[in-house]
């Protein structure tokens, strides 16, 4: 099973003086199971194209597809694609509006039509799997936490959906590098464990290199790149050619490589290996 886009473009403000092409031809397949970063600079067509995935947005021309089912103007069908399909907005927590935490995550069980036992039971499990006890979070107020907490909270309640495919539009934005780690590998584990789809739009290609097997790079609302990410990367005219930076791991993997052929580096190395590789660029003078 997987998400298809076929051919895909939107328009905005078609028919008027400014009307712009924000996606043109889009082909894209994202399988069921992968670790999937969208990326391209800002304005390239990567939240527009999130959009579609879930029917946010219907395509201008093409067709977008999930697990079979054909996005089209039609409540029912809609109502089916997003029952597969959630997504998480750059700074969810500014949407909060439940008094408490528990309430915030249920939510959309609720409004699914959740049976009581059934919300409790995928609040709960939902907590959890973002690194949250239940007991100590559920009775609080989503205002109380920090900026990492609110963000696994707003997370947690498009998980306790059960949705196959979780879209994250910039999951990890103005959050400090220990909380973005936390989430993202809290996120792989969800996956693994129960193999759903993660879709990471991103425009922190250390993150992207890290985590995403998969990866649809996008340059003026069309696909520059879909396959491998570490293919992508491997490729560095082709990265400079869509505006984007290589990872810190392949700089330094270069970096290293010029000093000495005595260093072997693996390009996907832990930010913990990266801070390791740093001292010992500086310690000979090459950083």
């Amino acid at each position: 099973m997987s998400i298809e886009l076929k051919d895909v473009s939107y328009v905005y403000d078609s028919g008027e003086p400014f009307e712009f092409f924000a996606l043109q031809g889009l082909t894209v397949r994202i399988e069921e199971g992968s670790f999937v970063g969208i990326v391209g600079r800002t304005g390239s067509g990567k939240s527009t194209l999130a959009e579609h995935l879930n029917g946010l947005l219907l395509p201008s021309s093409g067709e977008v597809s999930v697990d079979g089912i054909v996005a089209r103007n039609d409540r029912a069908i809609l109502a089916a694609i997003r029952r597969k399909v959630g997504i998480v907005f750059q700074y969810p927590e500014d949407q909060f509006f439940a008094e408490t935490i528990y309430d915030e995550v249920a939510f959309g069980c609720r409004n699914s039509g959740f049976s009581k036992e059934q919300v409790d039971a995928s609040v709960h499990r939902a907590m959890e799997t973002v690194g949250l006890d239940p007991g100590r979070f559920l009775s609080l107020s989503p205002f109380q936490l920090s900026g990492g907490e609110q963000r696994r909270v707003a997370i947690a309640s498009i998980v306790s959906m059960g949705q196959k495919y979780i879209i994250l539009d910039e999951p990890t934005a103005g959050l400090d590098s220990g909380s973005k780690v936390a989430i993202l590998t809290e996120l792989e584990s969800l996956r693994r464990c129960s193999g759903i789809t993660i879709i990471l739009v991103s425009h922190n290609m250390d993150e992207v290199a890290e985590f995403c097997t998969q990866i649809v790079v996008l340059n003026e609302g069309m696909v520059a790149f879909q396959g491998p990410t570490e293919d992508f990367f491997g490729n560095r005219s082709l990265v400079s050619d869509t505006g984007l930076e290589l990872p810190e791991s392949y700089r330094l993997a270069a970096a290293i490589g010029a000093c000495s052929e005595r260093f072997q580096v693996d390009e996907h190395s832990s930010n913990r290996m990266l801070d390791s590789l740093k001292a010992q660029i500086a310690s000979r003078g090459e950083a």
